[in-house]
């Protein structure tokens, strides 16, 4: 431009330097940060733990749930209510022995026969020698007591060391009934005696479980059930959500579960089949992935959650499955899955806002810079404010102080103590 003159070579270097403002990509680098901050902040004021803003965008794009039945959508407190006793043992050694084998166990089913022993005023006996203690996922429990292999579990087990097929008819009809009951049935056998006992635990749905269901599928996302328990158990607790038969999946290994979490990541259109964490923002690519979402507690739901685009677990759960987990609802809250699914959706959106409102902002400036209509402090004031904009665009998703602020009270409860209760 300098060769046609000095007014030109000066009007172009004008433009020139505008441009270099208008270049500068600061709105555009912040517009995914700044709403992964403020997302992942609004979530943990929530008592929800995500491991970064990749999963949390991903938690938008959530078209399948896959839940866990214990401690999940029930409560995971369940409460011993049978106990017949086979051949010749007198109760209370029946339990004595329940009780050692399932005190070492971590899975609610255990505990309720611990804590069933234990209102029964039996105690755990401290004579007797207890050896090779063995968790058998998706069965039970086995150990060496006394120097006899003594086993504790579901039918599934006892099938397949061929005893269940020498249950006599009455004690059959009695598992049936409470099966039926949508209790959830397990055994005992003792080595050179075959099976001693079975017994039923009951456990209850959550209150909020048959709410997050329906409003999962007002959102437009698919609710499924998988359960290593029984089938009418699975069905018993299903009915009360509001799940419908062919929704639920029962009698399942932990193999059993990333199977069906692996088919339902294919059924979705385009499934990705990678780690979400690995692959950045998903939003920028307007991607049609359906992506699987699983929650759980236990230690069978680990691989699950390893396997699922987004693993959940819930803050009471076992280690493992926190470990393997990309969110954890620390107080066990099924609510705040539905708020973390609509949190995903709400960082997405502000995304496509703040990238769209930059690259707008950047094309009219540059338009009216190259027909001599923009000047240095325009174009310097529009780079900043578009900064501020998608800054303060991003910051909405936090909660406001009036929301996070909220009065609380302690009531009194004769039953329990004290609790707590928000005050509008």
């Amino acid at each position: 431009p300098w060769a046609f003159g000095v007014a030109t070579g000066m009007a172009w270097s004008y433009i020139g330097l505008v441009l270099l403002v208008v270049a500068c990509p600061c709105a555009l680098i912040i517009s995914t940060p700044i709403v992964y901050v403020a997302g992942l902040a609004a979530t943990a004021q929530r008592g929800i733990l995500i491991k970064g803003g990749a999963f949390l965008e991903a938690l938008g794009n959530v078209k399948k749930v896959a839940m866990d039945k214990t401690g999940t959508l029930s409560q995971g407190q369940f409460v011993l209510v049978h106990l017949k006793t086979i051949g010749s043992r007198p109760h209370k050694e029946i339990l004595e022995y329940l009780a050692l084998i399932e005190e070492r166990a971590h899975h609610p089913l255990a505990q309720a026969i611990v804590t069933g022993a234990r209102h029964e005023g039996v105690r755990i006996p401290r004579h007797v020698s207890l050896d090779d203690h063995i968790h058998l996922p998706g069965e039970g429990v086995t150990a060496v007591v006394d120097g006899k292999i003594v086993c504790v579990g579901n039918a599934r087990l006892f099938k397949r060391i061929g005893l269940y097929e020498k249950l006599p008819k009455d004690v059959e009809e009695a598992t049936e009934t409470w099966l039926e009951e949508g209790g959830t049935v397990g055994f005992m056998s003792i080595e050179g005696e075959g099976i001693v006992c079975c017994y039923s635990v009951a456990d209850s749905v959550r209150p909020e479980a048959a709410r997050v269901v329906s409003r999962l599928k007002e959102l437009g996302v698919e609710s499924v059930m998988l359960t290593g328990d029984n089938n009418g158990a699975a069905l018993a607790i299903g009915k009360q959500v509001g799940l419908e038969d062919y929704q639920i999946e029962s009698q399942l290994y932990p193999e059993d579960k990333v199977r069906l979490v692996q088919e339902l990541k294919r059924r979705g259109e385009g499934g990705n089949g990678g780690n979400v964490g690995s692959r950045g923002s998903l939003i920028l690519s307007r991607q049609k992935h359906e992506l699987v979402l699983m929650v759980g507690d236990g230690v069978n739901d680990a691989p699950a959650l390893a396997t699922a685009d987004v693993g959940v677990a819930m803050g009471e759960g076992a280690s493992v499955a926190l470990e393997t987990s990309d969110v954890t609802l620390l107080d066990s809250n099924l609510e705040k899955l539905v708020y973390s699914i609509e949190m995903g959706r709400r960082v997405n959106r502000k995304i496509v806002e703040n990238v769209l409102f930059s690259l707008t902002l950047k094309v009219v400036v540059i338009v009216f810079a190259l027909f001599g209509y923009m000047q240095l402090w325009g174009a310097i004031v529009a780079d900043v404010g578009a900064m501020l904009a998608v800054t303060i665009n991003g910051m909405t998703l936090l909660p406001s102080a009036l929301k996070t602020s909220r009065k609380t009270t302690m009531v009194e409860n004769e039953s329990n103590g004290y609790y707590i209760v928000e005050v509008p």
